[in-house]
C-alpha cells in the first residue's frame, strides 16, 4: 500500500482543519446575523444597534473568537442596548477590531482590561453611559478617536507618564473641572471640553498641545479668555455661552472665533492681531459699538443681539473687503440704515422688534459683491409694516425673505429687480413673503397674478403659509387657492360675494319681507322633486293595504 508523502498529508490535514473552521465561522456568523446586521457577508462589520441585547443573554454566546480567526472583525456596533455588563472574555479575542461603539448603554465601568488587549482599536465610542471616571493610561495603544461625551465624569485619571497618539477627544457634557489629563495627550488635534464646569484654561497645559487645531470650551463657567494661552496651531475656537467679560488678543492664525452669548461690552483694536480670521461671531453680548479696525480676511460677521441701536459705520467695505455675510439680528436696533458702503452675499436683519419702516435710502450703501448677487433676509420683525418700493432697485438679488413681518401690503415694484439671479445657473425665483397679515384686495392682485404662478413652478414650499388675513371671508385662506382662476379674483365681485350675502341677510329687519326670484332650472328641480314624492306616497299606500289584507287572512277562524 502506497503511503502519501508527509508534506501532502500535512497539507490535506490543514485543508480539513481550515474547512472545519470556515464552517464553524459561517455558523457563528449566521447566529450573530440573526440578531444583528452584518455587512457584505464578510463579517467585517456587525451592527447590533438597538437590538435589546441588554436583556438578551444569548449574545454572550456569540463565538467572536472563531469569527475573528478567518474573517477578521473590523467594526462592532453595540449602541443603544441598555447593556450593563460586557462579555469581556469574548471581546478580548477581537484582535483585529478597529472600531467599537458602546454608546447609549448603562455602563459604569470603562473595562480597561478589555481595551488594553484590543491592540488595533482606533475608534472607541463610550458616549451616553454612566461613567464616573476614566483612566487615560489605557490609551497607550493605537487609539486615535475617543468619545466620552454625556457621562458623569468628574475627573480623567492618568496613572502613567507615557503619552498617547490620540488625535480626537470628546469629553463634552460631563462634570470636569481639572485639565491635568491633557499632559499625556500631546498629539491631540480636536478637543471638545464643552458643557463642563471649567472656570479657567491653564496656559501651561494648552500651550503644550502643539498640534491642536479645533477647541470647544463653550458652555462652561469661564470668566476671561486670553489667546496667549492657546497654541499657535489653533485654527478654530468656540467659547460661547460662558461668563466671559474680557478678551485678550495676540497674533494668532485662528480662522473661526465664536464668542457668542457672553458678557463682553467692548472689543479693543488689537483684534487686528487675528490676521487670518474668516468668521467672527460675537452675538448676544453687550456691545454698543464696533471698533474702526481693518480685518482683511473676515468673511462672516455676526453682531446680533447686542446693545447696538444703529449699524456701526465701521462695518464697511474699506475695513472688511472680504466680508460676505453680515448678521445684525435682534437687539435694540431702531434703524437698519447702512451708513457705509458694503458689498455682501448675504445681509440679515431679523427679530428687531423696534423697526417699523424701511425707507428708500435705508440700503442705498448696500450692494452685491462683484459679479455676484445678494440674499436679503428681513424677517420676524413684528412691527415692520412699511417698505419703500425702491428699497432694492439698485441691487442684483439672489433671494428676498420678508417673511413673518407685519406687512398688510407690498408694492409690486419692490420686486421689479433682477430676482431671476441671471448670473447663476439653475436660477430659482426665491421670494418668501409667508407669515404676513396681508389684506387680499385689489391692491394685492399682482401677487396672485405674478408671484404665485412663478413660485408654484420653481419653489412651491414658499406658498404653504402665504395667506390672507382679510377681508373676513378670506381670513386665513391660502392665496394659492386661487391659482389659475380666471380674471382678477381680488378685484372682481366674486372675492367679496360671501361678505355681501352675510351683511345683507343680517341687515334684514323683522318687518321686512325677503323675496327670492325663481329661474327655469329651479322650477324643473321643484317639479321633479314633487313627482318623486307623489310616486313614493302611492307606493307606500299600496304596500300598507297589502300588509293589512294579509294580516286579516291570517286571523280568520273559518
Amino acid at each position: 500500500m502506497n503511503k502519501l508523502p508527509i508534506h501532502i498529508a500535512m497539507f490535506n490535514v490543514r485543508n480539513i482543519i481550515t474547512l472545519l473552521l470556515l464552517i464553524a465561522c459561517d455558523k457563528c456568523l449566521c447566529d450573530m446575523c440573526k440578531t444583528c446586521v452584518c455587512s457584505s457577508n464578510t463579517g467585517r462589520i456587525i451592527d447590533c444597534h438597538d437590538r435589546n441585547l441588554g436583556i438578551n443573554e444569548d449574545w454572550f454566546n456569540f463565538d467572536f473568537y472563531t469569527l475573528n480567526q478567518h474573517r477578521p472583525l473590523n467594526e462592532l456596533i453595540l449602541s443603544k442596548n441598555n447593556i450593563t455588563l460586557l462579555p469581556t472574555n469574548e471581546l478580548r479575542n477581537l484582535k483585529h477590531l478597529k472600531k467599537l461603539d458602546l454608546s447609549q448603554n448603562q455602563l459604569d465601568n470603562m473595562h480597561s482590561e478589555v481595551l488594553r488587549t484590543l491592540i488595533n482599536l482606533e475608534d472607541l465610542n463610550y458616549s451616553h453611559n454612566l461613567l464616573w471616571n476614566f483612566d487615560i493610561s489605557i490609551l497607550e495603544t493605537s487609539l486615535v478617536r475617543l468619545n466620552l461625551s454625556c457621562n458623569r465624569i468628574n475627573n480623567l485619571e492618568k496613572n502613567s507618564e507615557n503619552t498617547t497618539i490620540l488625535k480626537v477627544l470628546d469629553v463634552s457634557h460631563n462634570n470636569i473641572t481639572n485639565l491635568s489629563f491633557l499632559e499625556a495627550l500631546l498629539e491631540l488635534e480636536y478637543l471638545d471640553l464643552s458643557f463642563n464646569r471649567l472656570t479657567t484654561l491653564p496656559a501651561n497645559l494648552l500651550l503644550h498641545l502643539e498640534r491642536l487645531k479645533i477647541l470647544y470650551v463653550n458652555n462652561n463657567q469661564l470668566l476671561s479668555l486670553n489667546l496667549q494661552n492657546f497654541p499657535q496651531s489653533l485654527l478654530e475656537l468656540y467659547a460661547g455661552s460662558n461668563i466671559i467679560d474680557s478678551l485678550s488678543f495676540q497674533s494668532s492664525p485662528i480662522r473661526i472665533f465664536d464668542i457668542k452669548n457672553n458678557r463682553i461690552s467692548k472689543i479693543h483694536k488689537n483684534v487686528t492681531l487675528l490676521e487670518k480670521i474668516i468668521s467672527l461671531n460675537i452675538s448676544s453680548n453687550f456691545l454698543s459699538d464696533f471698533p474702526d479696525v481693518s480685518l482683511k480676511t473676515l468673511e462672516t460677521l455676526d453682531l446680533s443681539y447686542n446693545e447696538l441701536t444703529l449699524v456701526p459705520d465701521s462695518v464697511c467695505i474699506k475695513n472688511f473687503p472680504s466680508l460676505k455675510i453680515l448678521r445684525i439680528n435682534g437687539g435694540h436696533l431702531k434703524d437698519v440704515k447702512l451708513w457705509s458702503e458694503l458689498r455682501l452675499e448675504k445681509f440679515e436683519v431679523s427679530f428687531a422688534d423696534a423697526i417699523e419702516r424701511i425707507e428708500e435710502e435705508t440700503f442705498h450703501m448696500l450692494r452685491e459683491r462683484k459679479n455676484g448677487c445678494i440674499n436679503i433676509i428681513i424677517s420676524n420683525n413684528i412691527k415692520l409694516s412699511t417698505i419703500h418700493e425702491n428699497a432694492f432697485q439698485h441691487m442684483n438679488i439672489c433671494s428676498i425673505d420678508l417673511s413673518n413681518n407685519h406687512f398688510t401690503y407690498l408694492p409690486p415694484k419692490l420686486f421689479d429687480v433682477n430676482i431671476y439671479n441671471r448670473n447663476i445657473s439653475n436660477a430659482e425665483y426665491l421670494i418668501n413673503l409667508q407669515g404676513n397679515p396681508f389684506i387680499c384686495d385689489c391692491s394685492l392682485q399682482w401677487m396672485l397674478s405674478e408671484l404665485v404662478p412663478k413660485l408654484y413652478v420653481t419653489k412651491p414650499s414658499l406658498l404653504e403659509d402665504l395667506r390672507c388675513a382679510g377681508p373676513p371671508p378670506l381670513s386665513n385662506k391660502r392665496i394659492v387657492h386661487w391659482y389659475k382662476w380666471k380674471g382678477k379674483v381680488f378685484c372682481d365681485d366674486f372675492s367679496h360675494f360671501a361678505e355681501r350675502i352675510t351683511v345683507n341677510v343680517a341687515s334684514v329687519s323683522s318687518n321686512q319681507v325677503v323675496t327670492f326670484k325663481t329661474s327655469p332650472g329651479m322650477i324643473a328641480v321643484l317639479v321633479t322633486t314633487i313627482a318623486l314624492l307623489a310616486i313614493l306616497t302611492i307606493i307606500g299606500i299600496l304596500l300598507t293595504r297589502k300588509m293589512i289584507a294579509k294580516k286579516r287572512r291570517v286571523n280568520r277562524r273559518f
